[in-house]
């Protein structure tokens, strides 16, 4: 008997084979979407960070700047200030640690710099 064309068992592994590799490849695409959310949220982060850190460089009495938000692609970040002194008089190492102001658990982002101050 000459039969052509495949049998159901045949036609089953192909289907389980071809719906393997497209879960695969969903699951890389969620992945890859879930890895721009955070690099953009993360870039945002860093432009709040460096606009307060600015903000508390060009101010006249910077040491009284401890909080703060700032408006960065139409999103309100929080920002605080620590002041930590160094061995050099008139240097501090100033850290601004920022986060979304929607969202109190939310991740934070770390930027500092050394700051001379002349009181």
């Amino acid at each position: 008997m000459n039969n052509k064309g495949f049998t159901l068992v045949e036609v089953m592994a192909a289907l389980a084979i071809f719906a393997m590799a497209a879960l695969a490849g969903v699951a890389a695409a969620t992945n890859h979407l879930n890895d721009l959310a955070y690099m953009q949220e993360r870039t945002l982060a860093r432009y709040a960070a460096g606009n307060a850190l600015a903000r508390i460089t060009l101010a006249e009495q910077p040491l009284d700047l401890e909080e703060g938000s700032e408006l960065v692609a139409d999103r309100q970040w929080q920002w605080t200030a620590t002041f930590t002194e160094t061995v050099t008089a008139d240097v501090y190492y100033v850290e601004v640690t920022v986060r979304p102001a929607e969202d109190e658990d939310g991740n934070t982002y770390r930027l500092g710099r050394y700051l001379g101050v002349n009181e």
